[in-house]
């Protein structure tokens, strides 16, 4: 069993349809929302969102994209990163990036506790770390971008999940 055993080119433009194309109507409602919080002082725009419509779009039927795996994965792996960034600071053990290494832990620790490991989640921890942008939301980190745009893209999803299933589409 190698490489070239799982290799195999599939066009399925329907599944095409459905993937792709609802993940970029997605990201367009998902950068609408983002305009809207914004103007009030908000975000729902980050790179690890691009990781979640990944999951949610291309492969639905993994542990990840479960609803609660999304929300709570973000709710409680960012709770968690923020305590640990307000608790540390920014200087712990600066000569290993203690301060991320335990962050990212941390994250991992509140999904495997709450049983909601969501991967984007690892990354948005590390966001907060490293962007000065991250850092100046304060405790909004907790709910804005990471919860707030995972929770847009899933109800794009379930629209979607729920056209599809009015169309007798085969579900992935």
């Amino acid at each position: 069993m190698g490489f070239t055993d799982d290799f195999k080119i599939t066009f399925d433009p329907v599944d095409l349809l459905f993937s792709a194309g609802a993940a970029t109507v997605a990201f367009m409602v998902l950068h609408f929302v983002h305009l809207q919080l914004a103007a009030q002082g908000f975000t729902a725009m980050c790179p690890p969102l691009g990781a979640v419509a990944v999951i949610l779009f291309a492969a639905p039927g993994i542990p990840a994209a479960k609803p609660y795996n999304v929300a709570i994965g973000f709710l409680a792996g960012s709770a968690a990163a923020y305590g640990i960034y307000t608790g540390l600071g920014e200087n712990f053990l600066p000569a290993f990036g203690g301060t991320r290494a335990v962050m990212v832990g941390s994250a991992i620790a509140a999904m495997k506790i709450t049983n909601s490991v969501h991967p984007p989640m690892g990354a948005y921890a590390v966001l907060l770390a490293d962007v000065p942008a991250m850092k100046a939301l304060g405790a909004k980190y907790i709910l804005c971008p990471g919860l707030t745009g995972a929770l847009t893209l899933l109800a794009v999803q379930f629209l979607f999940t729920q056209i599809k299933k009015a169309l007798k589409v085969k579900q992935n």
